[in-house]
């Protein structure tokens, strides 16, 4: 079993090596945008932005290219932990169960770890064509609105240059652009491609050491803060095969092997064995606590810890955001006194929030890197 929390932490390293790229990505455009000249006819603005946007697409490839070796690397050790802490959490309820657990992970279970580091490693190449593709529109659209400002008198090349940089920051680099007009950003991606693959490859492994045990019977673990079509099922016991009496097969009550399900995209949600006669793991009181729709307050606003933590995670956003503008205006040489302050404001308001709420201040969410 990997914990929630165990799941919400182990995308650290992997987001702070994307926020590095991100970073660099666009103190580069910053830097393009702001020695450019507006000034020149239509018809040589559209050849020189071509030639820019292939070396912008190019240098894109390159910054995450480069970080190709540390990232596998960081989804290697994270599935390898993930996959230890599940044999061992696992094999520990059996073993309270006077059942003999093997003390290595099996060959069949060897083969189920590698074949979800392959898939999730798949996942982050796969990234690094979509983020230059997506990312390379964005700056065109950013270049093409500067130009036609200054082109058509509308602003001066220094306030048309801040607000291009300012459009791109607010958005940060985009991963993967959906026919439906929705992008995901790319550090949304890169940590929902870690989380989801290393939390269903453990949750394979458990499969088959509950097939190896002779095993039918889990529970989902449960957390503070779930989505709300998750927080129904979470906490309860569910047979894996739908064979045993009384009790609701695990895949149809809670959608586990979709992407909307128990384990599917960023989901912090896990099982673990369980057995006939056993207490369940959380009472009836604490998963209610878990959804109270009036579980905290803030500025006398009651809400529930669901949208306590949508609402961290938002102000987490604005602190990234202006910190993302605040080096890419140093990048282009612009003045960073809004940003700065903005900075100081939201940082100001996360504390506050985080105090008043007793939610854990996540510090490593809130973190833009300056180009190393």
């Amino acid at each position: 079993m990997l914990s929630p929390k165990w799941l919400a932490r182990c995308t650290a390293p992997i987001a702070e090596l994307y926020a590095q790229a991100e970073s660099s990505i666009l103190d580069d455009m910053a830097r393009r945008i702001s020695t450019y000249d507006f000034y020149i006819p239509a018809a040589q603005y559209q050849e020189e932005k071509l030639a820019m946007m292939g070396m912008t697409r190019q240098e894109i490839i390159a910054e995450l290219s480069k970080r190709t070796g540390k990232t596998r690397q960081e989804i290697k050790a994270v599935m390898e932990a993930g996959a230890e802490e599940t044999h061992n959490s696992d094999g520990a309820i059996y073993e309270q169960a006077g059942k003999e657990a093997p003390e290595k992970i099996s060959p069949k279970m060897r083969r189920i770890i590698h074949s979800g580091l392959k898939q999730t490693a798949g996942l982050f190449d796969n990234l690094t064509k979509t983020t230059a593709k997506t990312a390379t529109r964005q700056f065109e659209k950013a270049l093409d609105l500067a130009w036609l400002q200054v082109s058509t008198g509308a602003m001066d090349p220094q306030s048309a240059t801040r607000q291009a940089i300012k459009s791109l920051c607010k958005a940060g680099i985009q991963a993967i652009a959906y026919p439906t007009g929705h992008s995901d950003t790319l550090e949304v991606a890169v940590t929902r491609a870690l989380r989801t693959g290393v939390n269903q490859t453990a949750m394979k492994m458990q499969e088959q050491l509950a097939d190896e045990m002779g095993s039918d019977l889990v529970e989902v673990t449960a957390h503070a803060g779930a989505r709300p079509d998750h927080a129904k099922w979470q906490g309860k016991v569910y047979s894996l095969t739908g064979k045993t009496p009384g009790y609701q097969m695990l895949a149809k009550a809670t959608g586990y092997g979709t992407g909307a399900g128990l384990g599917g995209w960023n989901c912090r949600h896990s099982f673990f064995p369980h057995f006939s006669g056993q207490s369940n793991t959380y009472s009836k009181d604490e998963l209610e606590e878990y959804t109270r729709p009036d579980a905290v307050e803030y500025n006398g606003k009651k809400m529930s810890l669901y949208e306590a933590e949508q609402t961290q995670r938002s102000i987490e956003r604005q602190i990234r955001r202006w910190k993302r503008e605040n080096n890419a205006l140093k990048a282009a040489g612009l003045d960073t006194a809004e940003s700065a302050a903005k900075i100081k404001l939201w940082t100001g308001r996360y504390n506050n929030f985080c105090a008043e709420t007793n939610l854990k201040a996540q510090n490593w969410r809130t973190v833009a890197y300056n180009k190393k």
